[in-house]
Protein backbone atom coordinates (compact mmCIF):
# COMPACT_ATOMS: atom_id res chain seq x y z
CA UNK A 1 0.00 0.00 0.00
CA UNK A 2 1.04 3.50 -0.98
CA UNK A 3 2.04 5.59 1.78
CA UNK A 4 -0.05 9.09 1.79
CA UNK A 5 2.51 11.76 1.38
CA UNK A 6 1.76 14.69 4.10
CA UNK A 7 -0.02 18.00 3.42
CA UNK A 8 2.89 20.23 2.31
CA UNK A 9 2.20 23.01 4.54
CA UNK A 10 4.46 25.87 2.87
CA UNK A 11 5.25 26.72 -1.17
CA UNK A 12 7.87 29.23 -0.76
CA UNK A 13 8.40 31.10 -3.75
CA UNK A 14 11.66 32.09 -5.04
CA UNK A 15 11.50 34.17 -8.30
CA UNK A 16 15.03 34.92 -9.92
CA UNK A 17 16.14 36.64 -13.10
CA UNK A 18 19.87 37.47 -13.87
CA UNK A 19 20.25 36.51 -9.93
CA UNK A 20 23.90 34.15 -10.33
CA UNK A 21 25.36 36.45 -8.08
CA UNK A 22 22.46 35.55 -5.13
CA UNK A 23 20.48 32.62 -6.29
CA UNK A 24 22.64 29.94 -3.94
CA UNK A 25 22.43 32.41 -1.08
CA UNK A 26 18.51 32.65 -1.48
CA UNK A 27 18.22 29.04 -1.78
CA UNK A 28 20.52 27.78 0.58
CA UNK A 29 18.49 30.37 3.57
CA UNK A 30 15.30 28.52 2.41
CA UNK A 31 16.63 25.16 2.25
CA UNK A 32 18.47 26.03 5.71
CA UNK A 33 14.98 26.05 7.29
CA UNK A 34 14.49 24.57 10.94
CA UNK A 35 11.27 22.99 10.75
CA UNK A 36 8.80 20.19 11.12
CA UNK A 37 6.40 21.65 8.44
CA UNK A 38 6.70 20.02 5.41
CA UNK A 39 7.41 22.42 2.78
CA UNK A 40 8.49 23.12 -1.38
CA UNK A 41 10.02 25.87 -3.06
CA UNK A 42 8.91 26.91 -6.83
CA UNK A 43 11.32 28.68 -8.61
CA UNK A 44 10.48 30.63 -11.19
CA UNK A 45 13.33 31.39 -13.59
CA UNK A 46 12.29 34.03 -16.20
CA UNK A 47 14.53 33.13 -18.86
CA UNK A 48 17.96 34.67 -17.72
CA UNK A 49 20.91 35.21 -19.79
CA UNK A 50 23.48 34.60 -17.14
CA UNK A 51 24.29 30.98 -15.37
CA UNK A 52 21.24 31.54 -13.39
CA UNK A 53 19.34 29.03 -14.84
CA UNK A 54 22.54 26.63 -14.53
CA UNK A 55 22.35 27.21 -10.49
CA UNK A 56 18.47 26.51 -10.45
CA UNK A 57 18.66 23.75 -12.11
CA UNK A 58 21.67 22.50 -9.89
CA UNK A 59 19.35 22.73 -6.57
CA UNK A 60 16.48 21.26 -8.50
CA UNK A 61 18.34 18.02 -9.57
CA UNK A 62 19.50 17.91 -6.20
CA UNK A 63 16.71 18.65 -3.95
CA UNK A 64 13.40 16.95 -3.93
CA UNK A 65 11.23 19.40 -2.68
CA UNK A 66 12.58 22.53 -5.27
CA UNK A 67 10.27 22.39 -8.34
CA UNK A 68 11.91 24.49 -11.06
CA UNK A 69 9.75 26.47 -13.66
CA UNK A 70 12.39 27.25 -15.90
CA UNK A 71 10.45 29.21 -18.58
CA UNK A 72 11.23 29.54 -22.62
CA UNK A 73 10.79 33.49 -22.20
CA UNK A 74 10.58 36.18 -19.81
CA UNK A 75 6.84 36.38 -18.88
CA UNK A 76 7.55 39.58 -16.49
CA UNK A 77 7.43 39.32 -12.57
CA UNK A 78 3.98 39.21 -12.33
CA UNK A 79 3.00 36.34 -14.19
CA UNK A 80 6.37 34.56 -13.24
CA UNK A 81 4.55 34.77 -9.38
CA UNK A 82 1.23 33.63 -10.59
CA UNK A 83 2.85 30.52 -12.50
CA UNK A 84 4.68 30.15 -9.41
CA UNK A 85 1.71 29.83 -6.99
CA UNK A 86 -0.33 28.00 -8.88
CA UNK A 87 2.56 25.60 -9.11
CA UNK A 88 2.46 24.90 -5.74
CA UNK A 89 0.28 23.30 -3.41
CA UNK A 90 0.96 24.49 0.18
CA UNK A 91 -1.92 25.83 2.51
CA UNK A 92 0.30 28.95 3.19
CA UNK A 93 2.40 31.10 0.60
CA UNK A 94 5.96 32.77 1.28
CA UNK A 95 8.42 34.58 -0.47
CA UNK A 96 12.57 35.23 -1.04
CA UNK A 97 13.08 36.46 -4.16
CA UNK A 98 16.34 35.39 -6.06
CA UNK A 99 18.61 38.67 -4.25
CA UNK A 100 17.10 38.77 -1.27
CA UNK A 101 17.55 36.00 1.71
CA UNK A 102 16.11 34.53 4.96
CA UNK A 103 18.62 35.25 7.84
CA UNK A 104 15.62 33.46 10.79
CA UNK A 105 16.06 29.60 10.38
CA UNK A 106 13.20 29.50 12.23
CA UNK A 107 10.85 31.82 10.16
CA UNK A 108 9.09 28.49 8.64
CA UNK A 109 8.11 27.26 11.52
CA UNK A 110 7.24 30.78 13.32
CA UNK A 111 4.71 32.24 10.88
CA UNK A 112 3.25 28.25 10.05
CA UNK A 113 2.54 28.26 14.14
CA UNK A 114 1.55 31.58 14.24
CA UNK A 115 -1.11 31.31 11.50
CA UNK A 116 -2.32 27.61 12.57
CA UNK A 117 -2.90 29.65 16.00
CA UNK A 118 -5.25 32.57 14.49
CA UNK A 119 -7.36 31.62 11.63
CA UNK A 120 -8.79 34.89 11.56
CA UNK A 121 -5.30 35.94 10.25
CA UNK A 122 -5.00 36.16 6.20
CA UNK A 123 -1.52 37.15 6.71
CA UNK A 124 1.40 37.62 9.31
CA UNK A 125 4.47 39.40 8.59
CA UNK A 126 7.69 40.48 10.25
CA UNK A 127 10.40 43.11 11.08
CA UNK A 128 13.48 42.86 8.44
CA UNK A 129 16.90 43.69 7.72
CA UNK A 130 18.20 45.49 5.02
CA UNK A 131 21.54 45.04 3.54
CA UNK A 132 23.34 48.19 1.35
CA UNK A 133 25.23 46.44 -1.25
CA UNK A 134 27.43 48.40 -2.58
CA UNK A 135 28.76 49.06 1.20
CA UNK A 136 28.37 45.92 2.77
CA UNK A 137 26.04 47.16 5.97
CA UNK A 138 22.89 46.14 7.32
CA UNK A 139 20.79 47.55 9.09
CA UNK A 140 18.97 45.33 11.66
CA UNK A 141 15.40 45.21 12.91
CA UNK A 142 14.29 48.25 10.93
CA UNK A 143 10.99 48.84 12.49
CA UNK A 144 12.43 48.32 15.77
CA UNK A 145 15.61 50.67 14.93
CA UNK A 146 13.58 53.12 14.10
CA UNK A 147 10.37 53.01 16.24
CA UNK A 148 7.73 52.31 14.13
CA UNK A 149 4.87 50.99 15.72
CA UNK A 150 2.91 48.37 13.11
CA UNK A 151 -0.78 48.73 12.90
CA UNK A 152 -2.18 45.43 12.73
CA UNK A 153 -5.60 43.87 12.85
CA UNK A 154 -8.30 44.82 10.89
CA UNK A 155 -6.36 47.73 9.21
CA UNK A 156 -7.44 47.31 5.88
CA UNK A 157 -8.38 51.30 5.77
CA UNK A 158 -4.39 51.89 7.03
CA UNK A 159 -2.65 49.17 4.80
CA UNK A 160 -4.63 51.12 1.56
CA UNK A 161 -3.16 54.32 2.24
CA UNK A 162 0.40 53.31 3.08
CA UNK A 163 0.60 53.14 6.62
CA UNK A 164 1.64 49.60 7.10
CA UNK A 165 5.43 48.89 6.22
CA UNK A 166 5.26 44.83 5.11
CA UNK A 167 8.48 43.81 3.83
CA UNK A 168 7.42 40.88 1.17
CA UNK A 169 10.09 38.32 2.05
CA UNK A 170 8.53 38.43 5.48
CA UNK A 171 5.36 37.65 4.60
CA UNK A 172 3.26 34.28 4.99
CA UNK A 173 -0.50 33.89 3.27
CA UNK A 174 -3.19 32.08 2.94
CA UNK A 175 -3.30 30.12 -0.46
CA UNK A 176 -7.32 29.62 0.03
CA UNK A 177 -7.58 32.93 0.48
CA UNK A 178 -4.98 34.29 -2.04
CA UNK A 179 -6.66 32.13 -4.77
CA UNK A 180 -10.32 33.22 -3.47
CA UNK A 181 -10.03 36.90 -3.26
CA UNK A 182 -6.85 38.01 -5.29
CA UNK A 183 -7.55 38.72 -9.32
CA UNK A 184 -4.19 38.63 -10.43
CA UNK A 185 -5.00 38.04 -14.21
CA UNK A 186 -6.75 41.40 -13.98
CA UNK A 187 -3.99 43.35 -12.43
CA UNK A 188 -1.43 41.97 -14.62
CA UNK A 189 -3.73 43.27 -17.45
CA UNK A 190 -3.39 46.48 -15.66
CA UNK A 191 0.52 46.84 -15.26
CA UNK A 192 0.73 46.06 -11.58
CA UNK A 193 4.31 46.58 -10.98
CA UNK A 194 4.30 45.64 -6.96
CA UNK A 195 2.42 42.30 -5.91
CA UNK A 196 2.36 42.99 -2.35
CA UNK A 197 0.35 46.27 -1.96
CA UNK A 198 -2.59 45.14 -3.72
CA UNK A 199 -2.42 41.52 -2.10
CA UNK A 200 -2.24 42.81 1.74
CA UNK A 201 -4.96 45.16 0.86
CA UNK A 202 -7.34 42.43 -0.78
CA UNK A 203 -6.28 40.08 1.79
CA UNK A 204 -7.32 43.23 4.62
CA UNK A 205 -10.99 43.08 3.72
CA UNK A 206 -11.72 39.33 4.86
CA UNK A 207 -9.49 39.05 7.81
CA UNK A 208 -6.46 40.61 9.89
CA UNK A 209 -3.12 41.20 9.06
CA UNK A 210 -0.58 40.44 11.93
CA UNK A 211 2.97 41.72 12.76
CA UNK A 212 5.77 39.48 14.72
CA UNK A 213 8.46 41.98 15.55
CA UNK A 214 11.43 39.47 15.32
CA UNK A 215 13.51 39.98 11.89
CA UNK A 216 13.45 37.08 9.83
CA UNK A 217 14.16 38.06 6.32
CA UNK A 218 17.01 40.39 4.43
CA UNK A 219 16.50 42.61 1.51
CA UNK A 220 18.84 43.17 -0.61
CA UNK A 221 19.58 47.25 -1.77
CA UNK A 222 22.16 48.37 -4.21
CA UNK A 223 21.58 46.58 -7.69
CA UNK A 224 19.06 47.33 -10.53
CA UNK A 225 15.73 46.71 -9.86
CA UNK A 226 12.41 47.64 -9.84
CA UNK A 227 13.32 50.23 -6.66
CA UNK A 228 17.00 50.40 -7.92
CA UNK A 229 15.93 51.98 -11.79
CA UNK A 230 17.16 54.42 -13.40
CA UNK A 231 15.03 54.67 -16.28
CA UNK A 232 12.88 57.62 -16.33
CA UNK A 233 10.46 56.02 -18.85
CA UNK A 234 10.33 52.94 -17.07
CA UNK A 235 9.26 54.79 -14.00
CA UNK A 236 7.01 56.43 -15.81
CA UNK A 237 4.76 53.39 -17.04
CA UNK A 238 5.31 51.83 -13.49
CA UNK A 239 3.36 54.86 -12.30
CA UNK A 240 0.65 54.55 -14.67
CA UNK A 241 0.33 50.67 -14.32
CA UNK A 242 0.35 51.65 -10.02
CA UNK A 243 -2.52 54.49 -10.64
CA UNK A 244 -4.25 51.52 -12.62
CA UNK A 245 -3.95 49.18 -9.74
CA UNK A 246 -5.40 51.95 -7.48
CA UNK A 247 -8.16 52.32 -9.50
CA UNK A 248 -9.25 48.97 -9.43
CA UNK A 249 -9.06 48.97 -5.64
CA UNK A 250 -11.09 51.81 -5.51
CA UNK A 251 -13.57 49.73 -7.96
CA UNK A 252 -13.31 46.59 -5.29
CA UNK A 253 -13.89 48.25 -2.20
CA UNK A 254 -16.20 51.67 -3.00
CA UNK A 255 -16.26 52.23 0.64
CA UNK A 256 -12.89 54.01 0.27
CA UNK A 257 -14.42 56.24 -2.05
CA UNK A 258 -13.86 57.77 -4.98
CA UNK A 259 -10.45 57.47 -6.61
CA UNK A 260 -8.83 61.01 -7.55
CA UNK A 261 -5.50 61.63 -9.29
CA UNK A 262 -3.70 62.98 -6.25
CA UNK A 263 -2.41 59.68 -4.84
CA UNK A 264 0.49 58.28 -3.01
CA UNK A 265 1.76 56.52 -6.31
CA UNK A 266 1.93 59.77 -8.01
CA UNK A 267 4.22 61.40 -5.21
CA UNK A 268 6.52 58.61 -4.74
CA UNK A 269 7.19 57.95 -8.34
CA UNK A 270 7.72 62.31 -8.76
CA UNK A 271 10.19 61.64 -5.77
CA UNK A 272 11.67 58.63 -7.36
CA UNK A 273 12.26 60.39 -10.87
CA UNK A 274 14.97 63.01 -8.54
CA UNK A 275 16.48 59.32 -6.86
CA UNK A 276 16.91 58.29 -10.52
CA UNK A 277 18.47 61.17 -11.92
CA UNK A 278 20.75 61.01 -8.81
CA UNK A 279 21.46 57.78 -9.59
CA UNK A 280 22.33 58.39 -13.13
CA UNK A 281 24.66 61.67 -12.39
CA UNK A 282 22.28 63.72 -14.58
CA UNK A 283 21.95 67.19 -12.96
CA UNK A 284 20.14 68.45 -15.74
CA UNK A 285 17.01 65.97 -15.04
CA UNK A 286 17.39 65.76 -11.76
CA UNK A 287 16.90 69.84 -11.46
CA UNK A 288 13.96 69.50 -14.09
CA UNK A 289 12.39 66.48 -11.71
CA UNK A 290 13.22 68.30 -8.40
CA UNK A 291 10.71 70.94 -9.32
CA UNK A 292 7.60 68.67 -9.78
CA UNK A 293 8.84 66.53 -6.58
CA UNK A 294 5.60 66.41 -4.39
CA UNK A 295 7.36 64.90 -1.77
CA UNK A 296 10.44 66.61 -1.26
CA UNK A 297 13.29 65.76 1.16
CA UNK A 298 16.86 67.39 1.19
CA UNK A 299 18.33 65.81 -1.77
CA UNK A 300 15.43 67.30 -4.08
CA UNK A 301 16.58 70.66 -2.53
CA UNK A 302 20.14 69.91 -3.26
CA UNK A 303 19.33 69.61 -6.73
CA UNK A 304 19.21 72.74 -7.35
CA UNK A 305 22.51 73.52 -8.37
CA UNK A 306 25.38 71.73 -9.73
CA UNK A 307 27.65 71.82 -6.84
CA UNK A 308 25.00 71.02 -4.22
CA UNK A 309 23.91 68.13 -6.79
CA UNK A 310 27.33 66.64 -6.48
CA UNK A 311 27.49 67.21 -2.58
CA UNK A 312 24.30 65.15 -2.30
CA UNK A 313 25.70 62.27 -4.41
CA UNK A 314 28.68 61.99 -2.42
CA UNK A 315 26.64 62.00 0.89
CA UNK A 316 24.22 59.40 -0.72
CA UNK A 317 27.45 56.98 -1.20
Amino acid sequence: MKKEQPQIMVSVIVRAYMREKFIRQALDSVLAQQTSCPYEIIIGENHSSDKTLQICQEYADKYDNIILLAHKENIGAQRNLDACIKAGTGKYIMACDGDDWWHNMNKIQLQVDFMEAHPECMMCHTDSDIYYEGTGKTVHNINTSKGIVVPEGKVQKEVFSGKVPISWPTSCFRRDAFEKYMPMEDFIKLGMVGEDYPTWVILAAYGELRYLPVSTATYRIGRQSVTQDVDYNRILRRREGDKNVVRKLYEMFPYFGTYHEDTYFDKYYSHQLVIAAYRANDYVSARKFAKEDRMPDWKTRMACTWITFQIARLIKR
